[in-house]
Parts: C-alpha cells; structure tokens; sequence
C-alpha cells in the first residue's frame, strides 16, 4: 500500500503522526510525507519526505489572514478552537500547499491520502486522483469542522473522509471516529540531562512555553520567577527565553535546560506548567501527572478549560499564576487521581499498530 501523510509546515503538526506514518513503514507499506519548513527538515532522517511548503510564522500568517478577516480574529482571540476562525489562518497556508500537493499525488499515485485537520488541502489532492481519504485528528477538538470551514474558505468541493481518528481520550471530548492511542514522539534530545531521568527529592514541576512566540518575554515564565520561592518543590524550565538566560540570579528552586523530549522526563515529575498547547497537554495525560495551562488564542482556552473542567489540571492566566497555584498543583490528591485515571484510559486505546491493520480494508472507498 502506497500512502501519503500530508501536514501543514508545522512540527506541532506533523509530529503527532509519526507514529502511524512510522509503523506503516516498518510493516512493509510505503510511506512519503508532504510538508514543510523545519517538519520537512527533521524528519528527512526518519522516512521519505516531499517538501510541499515554505516554512510558515505562524504569528505573521495570522496577522496577514486575520486583517483581512477581523470577525476571525476575535473568534480565534478567545481561543475555544472555533473552527471557522482557524479556517480563515490555515487556508491562507493551505492555498499555496494544494497545487504542488495535487501534482505529487499525480506523480506518487497514492493508495491512500491520510492527512491532519489543518492540512485540508491534502483532502483537494486526494480528489484529484480519487484517492481515499483518512483525517488523522491531533489535537482535542473536531477536526472534521476545521477541514469542512478551510475547504468552504478554499472554495474546494471535495467528498468525505472514508475514515477519521480520533486520539482525544473520551473523557475530556467526545470526537467521532476510530479512536487511536495518542503516542508521543520526538526527535532524541541532542544532550540529555541525565539528573532528568532520576526521582527528585521533592516534587518537580516541567515547565515549557510556546515555540511559535519567538524568543521574548514571556508572561508565564515572568509569574513562575515571582512564584516560585515560596513553592516547595523544584522547577525546570524547558527552553528558556532570553530573557531569563541572561537573568544574573534565578531562584534557588529553578533550573534551566535545554531541548528536552517530554514524554521521556515527565514520568519523574509531579506536575507540568505549560502554555496550553495540545503537544504539551497530551504528553502530561499520557504521563499521568496533572498541569496547569494557561488560556490563549487558538485552541489554547479550549484545551485549557478541558482539563480544568475533568479536574486533570488548572487553567490559569499566564500573568495570574501565584505560588497557591503552584503549590496546588503537587499537593491536590484528586487532580493527580484524575490525571492517573486519563492515562490509563489513553493505554486502553487502540493502538497505532492496531489501526494500520484496517486500513487496507478502506481502499476503494
């Protein structure tokens, strides 16, 4: 079986396929993915690979979208994954995707298109060769309404998917489709920590921040210095921003490191500070331990209002995270029973092995 993954030049994006697009592979199928920038540029060592698209900035591109579009940008501002605003910023990174998209699968002939919400042109490629399609969900909210509102905004008529799954664990959401395991993956950490992979002597709390802000200051990591003294436990700060490189003095409490693969050193942490981000939220629920994430555009108060809502974390504003929150984090017993509970439902899940074996049951769909 010839298959073609297809995502949006994000590594956010592409990464959470891998693990599919890589089993595939092992069993004897052959696997090419579409997309590009930075995605495009790693994953070159890990299978074939189509550069489809310039490397986006994603702050840029929405500005650039959402000006012409300002009704989607107060939708997208309030961050509850509204489907038509999300449209609005990825057709403007899907449009000039789908032409030399429909020319690979002219070329590729691919048995099977599968494809990530955000990257709907994948579903126009499809088509253009009668391809079947499968819409590989990777975040925690409806792909489906995504790829529908950006091919309206494309202006693309194009059939249903012959599959869709769904990795949101059905406690937190309800997502349609075949439910799929949700793997964490990523490229080995060019210098781990080794203290990282050891069991602290008091609570230890991960905290990342977005990789789409750039390098500046940064509200989270500004209220987790103030915070922090009066927290008995032990912060590492994944990727510091510049800002806090050059601070002359940290806390006493607060370590810097620098790229880490999180799913690795979370299982030695007892709790995760981060920006809302589906990668980030996922690789906690996968850990079993809770967080706190902080409300922001996109779908980041959606993701954060989930786990509030599950009582798997706290949402809380960047700019309002005090030591009680931090303190709570490590100490409230049901939210780190409730985060235990949402990984073992995410261990039950089919596997992405288990899900490779029905799919050449959809061809000719």
């Amino acid at each position: 079986m010839r298959v073609l993954f297809v995502a949006t030049p994000l590594i956010g994006h592409a990464f959470p396929m891998m693990p599919l697009a890589l089993h595939l592979q092992s069993t004897g199928h052959e696997v090419l993915l579409a997309t590009g920038g930075d995605a495009a540029t790693v994953l070159r060592t890990e299978l074939a690979v189509e550069s489809v698209a310039p490397a986006v900035n994603l702050a840029r591109s929405s500005v650039r979208a959402y000006l012409v579009h300002p009704h989607a940008a107060l939708r997208s501002l309030s961050g509850m994954a509204d489907a038509r605003a999300g449209a609005r910023l990825f057709a403007h990174i899907n449009r000039p995707m789908s032409a030399a998209l429909i020319a690979l699968a002219r070329r590729y002939r691919p048995d099977l298109v599968i494809h990530e919400p955000f990257a709907a042109s994948g579903a126009i490629a499809a088509a253009a060769v009668g391809a079947p399609t499968v819409l590989h969900n990777i975040a925690l909210d409806r792909g489906e309404d995504i790829v529908r509102e950006t091919l309206k905004a494309l202006s693309a008529n194009v059939g249903g998917h012959a599959a869709v799954l769904s990795v949101a664990p059905p406690s937190l959401v309800a997502v349609p489709g075949w439910p799929m395991r949700y793997v964490p993956y990523s490229l080995p950490a060019p210098d781990p920590v080794d203290w990282l992979y050891t069991r602290p002597t008091r609570p230890r709390i991960l905290v990342t921040r977005s990789t789409m802000l750039g390098d500046g200051p940064d509200a989270m990591l500004t209220s987790l210095i103030r915070a922090a003294p009066r927290v008995d436990a032990e912060f590492v700060v994944v990727r510091p921003n510049r800002p806090l490189e050059r601070a002359r003095r940290l806390p006493d409490n607060v370590r810097t490191v620098g790229w880490t693969v999180l799913s690795d050193v979370l299982p030695y942490c007892s709790g995760m500070l981060n920006h809302g981000g589906a990668g980030s939220i996922y690789a906690a629920l996968v850990a079993g331990i809770p967080q706190i994430a902080t409300p922001a555009p996109g779908d980041r108060t959606w993701n954060a209002t989930l786990l509030a809502t599950s009582r798997t974390g706290l949402a809380i504003p960047a700019k309002r995270i005090t030591h009680q929150h931090l303190t709570t984090l490590v100490t409230d017993t049901t939210l780190t029973a409730n985060a235990k509970l949402v990984a073992a439902e995410i261990a039950a899940m089919p596997t992405p092995a288990a899900i490779a074996t029905r799919l050449p049951g959809l061809l000719g769909h």
